[in-house]
């Protein structure tokens, strides 16, 4: 092995620096070489990558037909690779608007997800340039050439660089978003895809461009994928539909055949029940008009049985044959259906009917007519009621009597009101029928009109019950006449009454002849009353005047009579006790003028009623000279009450005198005092003669006695100004008696001051 010697070798200076010069220029291009080949590199990785990520998404697509998922994929796809802070996708919608239905965002920034936007933020005027394929790389969004309104909007979610990618489909017929002036070839603007830039102004490549071109085309074919996709679905589901119908058809045709048979066997023999059951007679015929069916109601009806009429000719018109039902027939026969033609007919009986007669033709199973069937109503009774209602009418409308009919509206509502009036209300009133109908009958009243006697129109009418009365009611001109009004409740055939019905008369003449009846008897009465007057006057008067006459007579020519001091006194008595008896008597007259007058006073005032009443009795034990047994019981919680004491003296003296008048000497006198809660009862009980039932309706009428007094002293009196007296107080008397048993008298008054 040689072993070079470089100790020998010439060093050359120059040619050691050419060396170096050649080297260093080698280098520099073995530099840019590799510069080169490391951007080529890079421009070869980028593009790979971004073939990657469309074939990702194109194989996403394939794989997936659920459109969201793609969707969601992409752009969280396309925000990795372009590193934006914000991709999403825009919808826009036929009204104009717009949302982002999907969207991927880094945190510290706000999401737009599902807001939707106004036609404002992307008008239809952008629509046709995005349309045609345009897109919009906005580097920074201060920059002169964006619209202030566009760059003030999006500054609202931090965007300062944007991209914008149309999303496009194909124009089908029937797209709604088409714009009319857009040209039927132009593709539709589905949406945009959308790259935001938050952190920073940002340049966008040309790749970058072009990359999000390319995913918007995977977006639109994925997006015509899955409405196709949404479409075959419909049309296999519809499919399937219509196979399971069809074969449901098809398995149920077996079971409806079979079926139609037995329904028509039901269906057969329904009607043969409907036929047999029906209320109204139908019979059939066949074109020889021989009877095939005859129903029990036309049996029953007519009186012929089924089997008399059946194959024979119908026996209903095979008497006379009329040539109107042979008309008829006829026509039926040729396809005419007729339904009511009233006929009057014969029964089997000879008995005529009024019948309604409907019939149609009967057809085959090859629609010929083979027949007719007849359905007849016995309108006999309907008739008859027709007849009934039609004279009635008449009798309203020609009566003498005003007749008014209302409406039946439960009591508490408006109403009722008038319906229908006749000529005879026209006549009495003065209103024509036009002035009165809708209207109340209270256009009738007025101030005279009783109240007393309209509650008890009123409280029949709430009772559904009939009810006569008589008022004063008013003419059209103001006149007041007299009117005596019966009203009657009217029901329909169910009991629901729907109707009143008044009849009016007027009986003004009437009510004036009974006026002069009651004056002529009041005079008649006042006669008599006279006459009582003077024979009680007469005979009251004279017996005390005579009694005081005769012992002044004694006093005066006897002088043993006056110097003996036990006749002396006697003798007075008699002289005072028959003054006393005149004065009571002019007293009660007094009484019972001043109450018929008004002017009897009464001043009520509390008082102690137990008190009053023992301390009574015993002044009455004192003047009956102890010939009767007088006694005094209270019941009840005694408290005070408000009365007229000197009133309550003359109800008490009078009701005891006549006890102790009409008793026997030597029988019991009871006063009894019951307090109730809010009246206290005085009664007065006695043995006496008790008073006749014929006399006992006379009670109160002044001068009146009973016809078993006898020589018993009296003037009638008593009990009318008891009546009176009881009356002022607003209280009321109750007696009870039996001839031969006694007389209870019970006055019942208020507890409380009612003057």
């Amino acid at each position: 092995m040689l072993i070079p010697d470089f100790s020998i070798i010439n060093f050359n200076p120059i040619g050691i620096g050419f060396s170096i010069i050649t080297l260093g220029v080698i280098y520099y291009f073995l530099n840019l070489e590799v510069t080169r080949r490391q951007r080529v590199e890079a421009i070869l990785r980028q593009q790979t990558e971004r073939e990657r990520l469309v074939s990702q998404i194109a194989h996403q697509i394939r794989k997936s037909l659920e459109l969201e998922e793609v969707l969601t994929t992409t752009v969280a796809e396309v925000r990795e690779f372009l590193q934006a802070d914000r991709v999403l996708i825009y919808r826009l919608w036929e009204n104009g608007t717009g949302s982002a239905i999907t969207e991927t965002v880094l945190p510290e920034y706000t999401t737009i997800l599902g807001e939707t936007f106004p036609p404002e933020v992307f008008p239809r005027e952008y629509h046709q340039a995005y349309s045609l394929g345009k897109t919009r790389a906005i580097a920074n969004v201060d920059q002169a050439d964006v619209e202030p309104c566009l760059a003030e909007f999006v500054k609202q979610f931090g965007v300062k660089a944007k991209l914008v990618v149309p999303i496009l489909q194909e124009n089908r017929q029937g797209d709604k978003q088409q714009d009319s002036k857009t040209p039927a070839s132009t593709p539709y603007l589905w949406g945009l895809l959308i790259a935001h830039q938050c952190d920073r102004t940002r340049v966008w490549e040309s790749w970058e461009i072009e990359l999000m071109k390319q995913l918007a085309t995977q977006v639109a074919i994925a997006i015509q994928q899955s409405e196709l996709y949404k479409q075959l679905q419909t049309l296999n589901a519809e499919l399937e539909h219509r196979v399971q119908l069809r074969t449901q058809e098809l398995a149920t045709v077996n079971v409806s055949l079979r079926a139609e048979i037995a329904e028509r066997q039901r269906t057969q023999a329904a009607l043969q029940a409907l036929i047999t059951a029906s209320p109204r007679a139908i019979f059939t015929l066949d074109l020889a008009g021989n009877v095939k069916i005859w129903n029990p109601a036309a049996e029953k009806m007519f009186g012929w049985t089924e089997a008399e009429v059946i194959d024979h000719p119908n026996p209903i018109f095979l008497d006379d044959q009329l040539e109107e039902y042979n008309t008829l027939q006829e026509s039926i026969l040729q396809g005419t259906t007729y339904t009511r033609v009233e006929l009057r007919r014969l029964k089997k009986d000879g008995t005529a009917i009024d019948i309604v007669f409907s019939a149609a033709p009967l057809h085959d199973s090859d629609d010929s007519i083979n027949g007719m069937v007849a359905v007849i109503a016995d309108i006999t009774h309907q008739k008859k009621q027709e007849e009934q209602v039609r004279l009635l009418q008449s009798v309203v409308v020609n009566t003498n009597d005003g007749v008014v009919i209302t409406e039946a509206q439960p009591i508490g509502k408006p109403g009722p009101h008038i319906i229908y009036v006749n000529e005879a209300f026209t006549r009495i009133t003065g209103y024509n029928p036009e002035e009165v109908l809708g209207k109340t009958p209270r256009i009738l009243q007025g101030a005279k009109t009783s109240r007393v006697e309209l509650d008890k129109v009123w409280n029949a009418l709430s009772h559904w019950e009939s009810v006569t009365v008589q008022v004063i009611n008013y003419r059209k001109d103001g006149s007041e006449f007299w009117n005596e009004f019966s009203i009657v409740p009217v029901a329909d055939q169910t009991g629901f009454y729907t109707h009143w019905i008044a009849v009016q008369r007027d009986i003004t003449g009437r009510k004036r002849l009974d006026e002069i009846r009651m004056a002529l008897e009041r005079e008649r009465e006042l006669s008599v009353l006279k006459t009582r007057f003077f024979s009680m006057a007469s005979h009251e008067f004279r017996t005390p005047l005579s009694t005081a006459l005769a012992a002044a007579q004694l006093l005066e020519n006897c002088q043993d009579e006056w110097d003996n001091s036990s006749k002396r006194l006697r003798n007075l008595q008699r002289i005072q006790l028959s003054v006393k008896n005149m004065v009571q008597m002019l007293d009660d007259i007094l009484t019972i003028n001043r109450a018929e007058t008004g002017k009897l006073e009464f001043n009520p005032k509390l008082i102690d009623l137990e008190e009053f009443c023992a301390y009574f009795v015993e002044e009455m034990r004192l003047s009956t000279n102890e010939r009767h047994t007088l006694s005094f019981a209270c019941q009840g919680k005694a408290v005070y009450a408000w009365v007229d004491e000197r009133l309550l003296r003359s109800i008490l003296s009078n009701l005891l005198l006549n006890a102790i008048k009409y008793s026997p000497e030597g029988g019991n006198v009871n006063l009894s005092l019951e307090f109730k809660s809010d009246t206290v009862i005085l009664q007065v009980q006695d043995q006496g003669i008790g008073i006749p039932l014929a006399d006992q309706k006379q009670l109160f009428q002044p001068f009146h006695r009973g016809k078993n007094v006898r020589s018993i002293p009296g003037t009638g009196l008593g009990l009318v100004v008891v009546k009176k007296c009881v009356d002022l107080h607003q209280g009321h008397i109750n007696i009870t008696t039996e001839v031969g048993i006694g007389t209870t008298c019970a006055v019942i008054l208020p507890l409380e001051d009612k003057s």
